[in-house]
């Protein structure tokens, strides 16, 4: 037996998607009008398309991720094969299903008979009612394998204990020293010079008797280092050489530019 899945949308924007582009998007996909899209958009899992195969199921998923929104798609429940004497349950539309039914139909006349509601079978209301039911408030609707595994725990505290409660977890701290005694101390008088507090350090008194002042304009050279002998060279094995003569050796001498390239067989051509 082919497998058959149902669709289902809760509001969810792929990664990057903004809310109105999806939704003026989801609105042209369906046809659908402010409302339906308030109830696709709320948040809560709304059936876009029941019981189909899994190609159609590939092409909603296609169409509504290229729109910008996540598919729910979920295996639909097995129902009964119907018997000889039992006619087959007619199908709920979706409200996507009937905008788009509505959005086809030619004159007013035609789209009321193709969404009137047909009249059922009680066998197939049973069937009807045996595959959809509302789930309670706050079942998941996620199943065990769409669910993420919570991420295990590797913190190991073999060494801690639990203290009572009200009890400090450090040790005090040191109480601060005493303040300093400042009864002795009395306050001053508007601007009132403080006086300078004596000092055991004992005076110097260098001798400055070697020490006389230069005159007016001197200019201090007296004081400068006396210069410095000139060093002595041995040059009896020096001579000059005659004028005109090249000092550099050939390797050190500069060369000669090299003569530009003949051009005398060019000419410019209009």
């Amino acid at each position: 037996m082919e497998a058959r899945y149902n669709i289902y949308f809760a509001g969810q924007l792929l990664e990057g998607q903004d809310l109105a582009g999806v939704r003026a998007r989801i609105g042209k996909l369906f046809k659908a009008d402010e409302a339906t899209l308030d109830k696709l958009f709320d948040g809560k899992a709304q059936l876009v398309k029941r019981d189909c195969d899994k190609a159609t199921a590939l092409k909603y998923k296609q169409a509504m991720e290229q729109a910008g929104a996540v598919p729910v798609i979920k295996a639909a429940a097995a129902s009964p094969a119907p018997t000889a004497t039992t006619p087959p349950a007619a199908k709920a539309m979706t409200a996507a299903e009937r905008i788009a039914a509505l959005a086809a139909a030619p004159d007013l006349a035609t789209a009321r008979e193709t969404l009137a509601p047909k009249p059922l079978a009680k066998e197939a209301i049973g069937a009807e009612e045996s595959g959809m039911r509302l789930a309670p408030e706050g079942t998941s609707v996620l199943l065990p394998e769409e669910r993420k595994a919570p991420a295990p725990s590797t913190v190991q505290a073999p060494d801690l204990d639990v203290m009572a409660s009200g009890q400090r977890l450090s040790e005090l701290a040191a109480a601060p020293p005493p303040p300093p005694d400042t009864s002795h101390l009395s306050e001053g008088r508007v601007g009132e010079l403080l006086p300078n507090l004596p000092s055991s350090a004992a005076l110097l008194s260098p001798d400055t008797s070697a020490i006389e002042l230069t005159p007016d304009g001197t200019d201090l050279s007296d004081c400068a280092a006396p210069a410095a002998a000139p060093p002595a060279l041995d040059l009896s094995r020096f001579a000059l050489a005659p004028a005109g003569e090249d000092v550099l050796e050939q390797q050190y001498r500069r060369r000669p530019a090299e003569p530009p390239p003949a051009t005398e067989h060019l000419k410019l051509e209009d």
